[in-house]
Formats: C-alpha cells, structure tokens, sequence
C-alpha cells in the first residue's frame, strides 16, 4: 500500500482534494481490491483527473523522462484545474483501449506503487506516456473535433448553470465557440483548449460572422503560428467580446454586427498583409 504526498506543482486547493480523494480510493481499496477497481472503473479518468494528475506528478517523472515528457509535466504543472482539464481533454483523444490501458495501469501504480508493475506493463505506461506527449502536438482528426466541441458544451454548461435551460432547448440557437479554434490546438500543447477561458457561448448568427473571420485569417496565414492565432483571436475577441456569454431572446441588428465583422477584417488585414 502507497501513501503519498503531494507535489510541490499543484496549488494548495489541490492539496486538501488530492489527499482526500486519494484516502478515500485507498480505504475503498483495502476493503476489497476488486470492489475498488469496480468503482474506479465506474468512475474513470474524467471524474478523477485529479488523482490521476497528482499521480503523474508523484511518479511519473521515470517514466516521462525515457521518451520526452516536456510538453505532460509543463501541462500537469499549470495548477488544479489547468492540469486536470488538459488530462481530461488529452485522454479523450486517446482510443479507447488506450485509454482504459492508462487508467488501470496508473491506478494500480497508485494503489501498489511502480515496484507492483510487471516489466510488460511498466514498458506499456512509457509508450502512452509517449503517445500523450506525441498527441499533443498533433493536429485535432475530424472525429477529435466533434468529441471535444460535446465535451465543451459539456463543461462549459458545468461551469454556467444559469444558461443550462436556454442551451438545452435552443441548442442549435447557442453553438459554444472556441476562441482559439480547434485547428489550432497543436500549436498550444500544453494548453487545455476545451478550458473555460477559450470558450464562450455565443448566438448563432454571430459565431457564423466570426467563423468568416477564421475563414479569412485561414486563407492569409496557412501556415499559422501560435502567435498568429493568439494576436487573430483577439482581434476577433475585441470586435465580437461584448457578445459573449449574454443570451438575449432579439439578436444584436445584423448592421451592427456587420460593422464589428468588417471592422474585425479591416484589423485582420493590416496585420496579415498579403493575397487572401
């Protein structure tokens, strides 16, 4: 049985979750192993990202340092809700074999400590840890992008209750936009791209006017940079920000919104000169 203490990299509101959760895994644990891999399995990575963040910090350094592991300490390393949301958004990309490959063995690393780890099984944890990492920087497939757009609708209703009701039912009306688009993702690896700050609620009318925009900025810039994208988004955010996360039964008059889209392009166009 393994006790541990938290790392130094988690925020001290992790703290007190961290070991509450873990002493709560293991007294589940010792009263009946395959009883709490059952609730565990129930459970899964998402609802326990935390514990799984903590662990990889705790004792995945061995392991993250045989084939890279920059880009998984950097992301685990940004505090609570930063690290479990990038866990939860990369282990979404992963297979689902994969995936539940990741779950069973850091739980039982957790559970039993490395030492408990057959030579098979530890050679097993580097190769996902390597597939993590590899992912990271890889860009989003077309079946990634729609599992993470349901992801952060998801969350992004998590976090506003208030506009639960309107979302569910005019879901079509409320599309959930990503500021820095999904496209984009590789170029920010250690950045959750479905966390709270990259998405906002916004009418439909205006995300078809701002996804114009991307559109444009697409054609301009094809081989974008993350700068690119950061220094695109907000000037996309400084036309069309004052729109998001307000839900109005009028929409704002399409002038209105046609003079932020054009102003938003005239901006665009100055800082990305060239054919479109």
């Amino acid at each position: 049985m393994v006790r541990t203490s938290l790392p130094a990299e988690l925020d001290e509101d992790a703290v007190a979750e961290y070991r509450a959760l873990h002493e709560d895994i293991l007294r589940r644990w010792r009263e009946g192993v395959h009883e709490g891999f059952a609730w565990l399995a129930q459970r899964g990575v998402e609802e326990l990202a935390l514990w799984y963040v903590g662990g990889v910090l705790i004792k995945g350094a061995g392991f993250l340092a045989v084939r890279g592991g920059g880009i998984v300490l950097k992301a685990l390393r940004r505090g609570k809700e930063a690290a479990a949301g990038w866990l939860r958004t990369m282990l979404t990309r992963l297979p689902g074999g994969e995936k539940r490959a990741f779950e069973r063995l850091w739980a039982k690393v957790q559970l039993e400590g490395e030492k408990a780890l057959s030579a098979g099984e530890r050679e097993e944890l580097r190769a996902l840890m390597a597939r993590i990492e590899q992912l990271a920087t890889t860009p989003l497939t077309p079946h990634e992008k729609t599992e993470l757009r349901k992801k952060a609708r998801e969350f992004y209703k998590s976090q506003n209750r208030h506009l639960v009701s309107v979302m569910d039912s005019h879901p079509e009306d409320w599309p959930v936009h990503h500021r820095r688009p999904l496209q984009y993702a590789h170029l920010f690896p250690v950045e959750d791209i479905n966390a709270g700050s990259n998405l906002a609620l916004v009418e439909v009318s205006i995300h078809h006017r701002i996804n114009r925009l991307w559109d444009w900025f697409r054609q301009a810039r094809p081989q974008a940079t993350a700068d690119d994208v950061l220094k695109a988004a907000g000037i996309i955010d400084g036309r069309f920000g004052p729109w998001y996360h307000r839900v109005t039964q009028v929409p704002p008059p399409a002038k209105t919104l046609e003079g932020a889209e054009n102003a938003a392009l005239e901006v665009l166009k100055r800082v990305f000169p060239g054919p479109r």
